[in-house]
């Protein structure tokens, strides 16, 4: 492996490189321009290069220069947008959008074009089958496998981190069959977890290469195991890093992987995050009180909630301090009376003149947030689950194009990548994200490429709520379950001192 730090290229002799080789659309930035030096003479490339530093664009100008005629995108469904906008402006390839069903898919994919854009999600209706005898679940057919691209380009990769995943079982056939593949995520490596799932991710892109082909066998050479346990007898086990595993594994993927941090690639605004902390009502510390002692609660409809019809008291302290808690096995709504994160995001909206994406969790916050917000009198539109691409790409587009629509309710399960917002310089998390991968991957809508104005970020925080634990206990995988009976703990000894 070379030692050369292609880091080390100024803007003249990479433009010189590329001077014969092919006509840029749009001229790449410098760390665009190294990163193609980087992979030119390779088949299979890892780009770690951070949120809205222009992955998109960077892998086209790569498989023109590879001469690539027939190339896949697997891409979650919110980055549509930004492919359709590359791929229409910057690129002359033909392209399709595979969209619809299972069936429309396979005919989709038969048309001749240059580029095919395909969700994960939408992988396993073209490359796998439902058997007809229940219980044996979705298994990939090899023989779909007829396609014959010549590039897989995987967009935000760690979606292919679970070994055990049907999307990473097809992703890994798609490689074995491919003669190049780039792997792109803006999510960099920061964890035990994301070490662990690193193994899959470069199974797929070099087909075992870099790291083994065999999950077990990486992760007995490379993590510990933690036996954790619960107070009531079960278990679980957690694995970490052996000391100088990290320096090795970075080693060992080093020959095709090359990372930028948005630092490294221009000149940002400044980006301000504070914590918005509100007063609960006494409704509501009525209310946890009664959850952490295990008592019973009475519904405003006459019903007794009593505590064996909560799944997870944890669950239940992490809902309620935005208002509402899921219980039974019906998961039925008690909602509070009233609702001071709702007053307070109001509140904001209205001292603000930018437009503003509001992240929530659960689907009760979103009705909490759009009710508010109707009464306020504000416009918005949602990108949020139960869409299909094309609409949740069209609620993007108007939240960007139209100067009456001020916020972007958007779900952090399904639209927390892949897409441009920075018309909007402010992100609102209406409860703390405890993950910090998922958390830069929010910001980075607003916070990229693009933005000239300097961007805030704030997290609402209830007092006095399991929340609190939440921005102190921040972790890369948080233990919902562990740190809410700390949370119970610290509420229980607080009361004894009272």
């Amino acid at each position: 492996m070379s030692d050369f730090d292609y880091k080390s290229l100024t803007k003249m002799e990479v433009q010189e490189i590329f001077e014969d080789v092919v006509d840029f659309p749009l001229e790449p930035m410098l760390h665009q321009y190294v990163s193609l030096v980087f992979a030119a003479d390779k088949s299979r490339v890892s780009y770690l290069l951070d949120v809205g530093t222009g992955k998109t664009l960077l892998s086209l100008y790569l498989a023109r220069i590879w001469g690539c005629k027939k190339i896949l995108v697997v891409t979650p469904s919110s980055a549509f947008g930004s492919w359709r906008r590359d791929l229409k402006k910057n690129s002359d390839f033909s392209y399709s959008f595979v969209v619809g069903s299972g069936r429309s898919r396979k005919v989709q994919l038969k048309k001749k074009k240059d580029v095919y854009v395909i969700t994960y999600a939408g992988l396993k209706t073209v490359y796998a089958k439902y058997p007809k005898y229940k219980g044996e679940g979705w298994k990939v057919q090899d023989d779909s496998f007829i396609h014959n691209f010549d590039l897989i380009i995987l967009d935000e990769d760690h979606r292919c981190g679970n070994h055990d995943s049907l999307q990473s079982e097809i992703c890994y056939q798609l490689s074995r069959r491919a003669r190049y593949v780039v792997g792109m995520t803006g999510t960099l490596i920061d964890s035990d977890k994301s070490f662990l799932d690193l193994h899959n991710v470069y199974k797929v892109i070099d087909l075992g290469k870099s790291l083994g082909s065999n999950f077990f066998a990486y992760r007995n050479h490379y993590f510990e195991k933690e036996i954790c346990r619960k107070r009531f007898g079960s278990k679980w086990i957690e694995w970490h890093l052996k000391p100088g595993a990290r320096e090795e594994i970075l080693d060992r993927i080093a020959g095709i992987s090359i990372s930028y941090d948005r630092s490294e690639c221009f000149e940002l605004p400044e980006l301000q995050e504070i914590f918005r902390f509100i007063t609960p009502s006494k409704e509501f510390l009525t209310v946890q009180k009664s959850i952490i002692e295990n008592k019973s609660i009475e519904s405003p409809k006459g019903k007794v909630l009593v505590k064996e019809s909560m799944i997870s008291r944890p669950h239940v302290l992490r809902e309620l301090p935005s208002g509402f808690m899921y219980y039974g096995e019906d998961k039925e709504t008690y909602s509070l009376k009233t609702n001071p994160k709702a007053e307070a995001l109001v509140d904001l909206l209205d001292d603000t003149k930018s437009k503003v994406i509001v992240f929530y969790w659960y689907t009760e916050e979103r009705n909490i947030i759009k009710k508010a917000l109707k009464k306020a009198d504000i416009s918005f539109c949602s990108a949020l689950g139960g869409q299909t691409e094309t609409e949740r790409e069209d609620e993007i587009t108007r939240f960007s194009d139209d100067s009456s629509v001020k916020v972007l309710l958007s779900q952090i399960t399904v639209a927390n990548e892949g897409f441009d917002a920075f018309v909007a310089n402010v992100v609102v998390f209406f409860s703390p994200l405890s993950s910090p991968k998922k958390r830069k991957q929010c910001i980075g809508r607003i916070y990229r490429k693009g933005q000239k104005r300097k961007c805030l970020v704030v997290d609402f925080v209830l007092e006095d709520s399991f929340e609190e634990h939440v921005i102190v206990n921040r972790s890369e995988r948080f233990k919902l379950v562990k740190e809410a009976e700390a949370y119970m703990r610290d509420f229980h000894t607080s009361s004894e001192r009272e």
